[in-house]
């Protein structure tokens, strides 16, 4: 054989076994990095929180308008709350002003940022002269937090009147106020 065919020939073997032993080591991907899933974050409404509100009393002879202060507790399993609260509310009535304050205990279900409640408890107008008197309450509402610390609530309250007193009657409450929750 020839020079130029034993160097062709050795040529062709060598790039033969170089590509043979190429091919036999295997061709690994890239790792997949998992993408870390989106957790939408869920509201807790535990805790305390103090807050304002504003709104109408309704009688069965006027509408009164009303400012007031509350403050409140709530503690949250999965979706159900349950909580307390107190409120004093000025009652702007004619011909006078008087102070009608509320204990009332609420449970509700959560919807992370959206509470949805129902709330009993008792009022009493303090024996004002001009007041409503004294009232079993019951009521819904609804809060929604705007951020991590303040919700906006609103809600409907009927009282029955038990004190029997002068004057005393029945009662519609509306109102809506803010929470600063800590």
């Amino acid at each position: 054989m020839s020079m130029l065919k034993s160097t062709l020939l050795a040529a062709a073997a060598t790039v033969a076994v170089a590509s043979a032993a190429q091919a036999a080591d295997p061709i690994m991907p890239m790792p997949v990095t998992p993408v870390a899933p989106v957790v939408d974050p869920v509201y807790d409404w535990s805790g305390f929180y103090a807050g304002v509100r504003v709104g109408g009393q309704n009688d069965t002879v006027d509408t009164d308008w009303l400012i007031g202060g509350e403050l409140g507790v709530n503690a949250q399993w999965d979706m159900f709350v349950l909580g307390a609260e107190a409120a004093v509310d000025a009652v702007f009535a004619t011909p006078d002003t008087y102070a009608y304050g509320e204990i009332t205990a609420r449970g509700g279900v959560a919807f992370s940022e959206v509470l949805l409640y129902g709330t009993v408890g008792y009022g009493s107008d303090f024996d004002a002269a001009g007041g409503v008197g004294d009232h079993i309450l019951a009521g819904v509402g609804v809060e929604f937090a705007a951020t991590d610390s303040i919700s906006v609530d609103g809600r409907y309250v009927y009282g029955w009147e038990q004190s029997g007193a002068v004057g005393a009657s029945d009662i519609h409450k509306f109102t809506i106020g803010a929470n600063f929750h800590f």
